[in-house]
């Protein structure tokens, strides 16, 4: 079984690379002159680039060590080094950032903090979450992708009743792979049944996943994961409540 201490101390470690650069990227923007916005916009597609990628290889680095770690703790036999997989590209991250400077030219150009450091988040984790699912296809093992934290979003929770199916980026179906800012979320190698995490629970993930795509009468994601908010409050952390 996947030590749950040694999942949540990977979050840990995540989260406090995360919050370096958030803090860096807050700290920056703050210091433009939000008056001229063409040049903080072309300071922040600069700036923001440079700090997911140089985070982000190190978001690799963690990533690929915790693996090589969850391979010895499964029992693995012969050798096997993780590889680590490259940042996101400069130019996806500056296109993100160039959609969310059009907050420059409002009459709140500091609207544009919050959502650009939820984007920093997810940039800076990916090349981790990536360096997991690009191991496990090496090693042709399976990955879940686990829910951590007192509570996961809809969205997640519908991955993550998938169970641990995944090997590569196309039996992930697409959506195996995607993660929003501030996603609580990890992908942990499945190398036996026995590497299931505690209080990794996909059968009842899956249950509440019927309920809510039955309740919305339609195949479509989106449509099932406002049900599960509606119909599953208590249980996700956007939940709807309506009391």
């Amino acid at each position: 079984m996947v030590d749950r201490r040694s999942l949540e101390e990977f979050r840990a470690a995540n989260n406090e690379l995360s919050g370096r650069v958030r803090a860096a990227v807050d700290g920056f923007t703050r210091s433009l002159d939000l008056s001229k916005p063409d040049v903080a916009r072309d300071a922040l597609l600069e700036f923001v680039p440079m700090m997911t990628s140089q985070y982000g290889q190190v978001s690799s680095v963690l990533a690929a060590g915790w693996y090589e770690q969850l391979r010895a703790d499964s029992g693995a036999s012969g050798r096997f080094r993780a590889s680590q997989v490259k940042p996101v590209p400069a130019e996806a991250v500056a296109a993100s950032t160039r959609f969310l400077a059009g907050h420059l030219w409002t009459p709140t150009p500091d609207a544009i903090l919050g959502p650009l450091l939820t984007s920093v988040d997810k940039y800076v984790k990916q090349p981790g979450r990536d360096t997991i699912a690009a191991n496990a296809k090496r090693e042709g093992v399976r990955w879940a992708r686990v829910p951590t934290g007192a509570k996961t979003c809809a969205f997640c929770l519908m991955i993550a009743s998938r169970d641990a199916v995944f090997i590569s980026k196309r039996t992930a179906g697409g959506d195996g792979n995607k993660y929003h800012g501030d996603c609580d979320c990890q992908p942990v190698r499945i190398g036996r049944d026995e590497d299931y995490p505690e209080g990794y629970l996909p059968d009842d993930y899956y249950e509440m996943y019927e309920a809510a795509r039955d309740e919305a009468a339609s195949n479509d994601i989106k449509d099932i994961a406002a049900a599960m908010r509606r119909i599953k409050p208590e249980a996700v952390r956007d939940g709807l409540h309506t009391h």
